[in-house]
């Protein structure tokens, strides 16, 4: 069976999958993931910074070779919302194959929002969840990213429509929280600008796409796996205990009213809470909330899946 590994370059994140090929899909391997926060500044500027490119380069070097060590067919490195925007973005994808030899594929919203639905549906959730009487086997699937999130409407996980946002909690986090901790206006302020750009989705999905009540809403990505180690209290994290979780809104927003009250340096002192996300962690939540609670959701299945599985199952069939 062939190996294969994939580099997810997120606006905050990078991640690292390796796996083994086999008649059901894949069988992973090891996996890896590091904050680097390359669209540090992006909203600013509108470029990346030599400080975050530089960190972001040296985690893929590191992976790279993390990788090698079982021999891949092939590594995807695969960028997604902060090179998309970025006006270096040429010099960035240079830098990245002279350093590491590796060819950095930049993709649109529209693909990263189908290679995350591949992701999540290879999680092997809960069939029972999967499977909710009345549903019509509807989903929305969420990927609140650091610098965007996409939202995916499936039917029998199968995609109907996708709608993108430059909801990125990396860039609200600068845009709008300036005072530590954060006060009552700021908060007011980034709720307000979340719930109306949710709202737009879901008018904008209306029309192709109905909701029955019995629809299942799964989230994914590091905003919405970070809350459900909150809410388990779960350190070391444990991608078993969080695959499938079911997360209740009322508890993020316990969570949110926990956080919004102490300073970053308290935040960093929770052991749960991974180092480098609790600037984000409020912004991440208020989109949780808003999502449940625009398109009508008191529960959500978490899953621990998304892009970077779903990289390697879109690259894997059309490489074999």
């Amino acid at each position: 069976m062939a190996v294969f590994a994939s580099i997810d370059l997120g606006t905050n994140t990078v991640r690292l999958l390796v796996v083994e090929s086999n008649k059901k899909g894949f069988k992973p391997l090891h996996s890896n993931q590091v904050i680097t926060r390359l669209g540090e500044g992006l909203s600013n500027n509108g470029v990346l910074i030599d400080k975050a490119m530089e960190r972001t380069i040296s985690i893929v070097l590191n992976f790279k070779d993390e990788a090698s060590k079982y021999n891949p067919s092939a590594i995807w490195v695969v960028a997604t919302s902060a090179v998309r925007e970025a006006k270096n973005r040429s010099a960035f994808i240079e830098k990245i194959k002279r350093v590491t030899g590796l060819q950095l594929e930049v993709i649109p919203w529209e693909e990263e929002a189908r290679m995350t639905l591949l992701g999540v549906f290879s999680g092997n959730l809960p069939l029972s969840l999967l499977n909710k009487e009345g549903s019509k086997g509807r989903t929305i699937i969420f990927d609140i990213g650091g610098g965007s999130t996409e939202y995916v409407f499936t039917e029998n996980e199968k995609l109907i429509n996708s709608v993108g946002t430059d909801l990125g909690v990396v860039h609200l986090s600068e845009k709008y929280i300036k005072k530590d901790p954060v006060n009552d206006e700021e908060l007011k302020a980034l709720e307000n600008v979340i719930a109306d750009k949710i709202k737009n989705v879901k008018d904008e999905i209306n029309t192709a796409f109905s909701i029955p009540h019995s629809a299942l809403l799964i989230g994914t990505a590091g905003t919405v796996t970070t809350l459900a180690a909150l809410d388990l209290n779960l350190y070391p994290y444990a991608p078993k205990k969080i695959n499938g979780y079911i997360l209740k809104l009322k508890n993020v927003k316990k969570l949110l009213d926990r956080f919004k009250k102490m300073p970053l340096k308290e935040r960093r002192n929770i052991p749960a809470l991974e180092k480098g996300r609790e600037d984000l962690i409020i912004p991440g939540a208020v989109i949780v909330i808003k999502t449940m609670e625009i398109f009508g959701f008191d529960s959500m299945i978490v899953s621990d899946y998304g892009l970077r599985e779903g990289i390697i199952l879109a690259k894997m069939s059309s490489f074999i």
